[in-house]
């Protein structure tokens, strides 16, 4: 699948809803996986989102970062166009076994690419039968039907989020305040 981008508007993501939104990501997680042991965040856009619900879950926040080039550089598993750095997994699974529940978390699901080879290398790191689940902020059209798990806001546009700054004099709608989270 790809992303999917009409131009017809530039959203923007306030505090106050990122707030919002991080609590009802975080409620529907502890619904569905009861205690949350490990919240691992996908690279910058969703080191925040993690952090948030991590600390309103009380579990232990993992950041790992991926991107869209693959490379051959030890401690990184690649998978089709995406390159995922483990190190912190490797370094905190030699001090404790990674056993589940899980929730790997990113600002936006675009394609899905990234959440799926962060979710299959966490995947192959945790003990057997580890339950994984997957959280965003915001589900882009084209992402695959079943990415992810949990998210806020179906989106066919850019996303500015509260941690980047909007293009100069380009005009933004507000990503309205969420009420609830939908599933996949």
């Amino acid at each position: 699948m790809r992303r999917v981008f009409t131009r017809q508007r530039l959203w923007r993501l306030t505090p106050d809803a990122f707030q919002a939104a991080t609590r009802l990501l975080a409620q529907a997680a502890r619904d569905r996986l009861g205690e949350v042991r490990l919240v691992v965040g996908v690279g910058t856009g969703g080191s925040l989102p993690a952090y948030a619900i991590g600390t309103q879950l009380d579990a232990r926040v993992v950041v790992v970062t991926a991107k869209h080039n693959a490379s051959d550089e030890i401690g990184l598993q690649a998978t089709g166009h995406v390159t995922c750095d483990l190190r912190r997994l490797h370094t905190l699974r030699r001090v404790e076994p990674l056993t589940g529940p899980f929730l790997v978390v990113d600002d936006i699901c675009g394609s899905g690419a990234t959440l799926a080879t962060v979710t299959a290398a966490l995947r192959s790191l945790a003990e057997p039968r580890s339950v994984i689940c997957t959280a965003t902020l915001c589900r882009n059209a084209g992402a695959e039907d079943s990415l992810p798990d949990l998210y806020v806001w179906d989106v066919a546009d850019w996303v500015v989020f509260p941690w980047e700054y909007p293009p100069a004099k380009q005009p933004t709608s507000l990503l309205p305040i969420p009420t609830q989270v939908s599933t996949t």
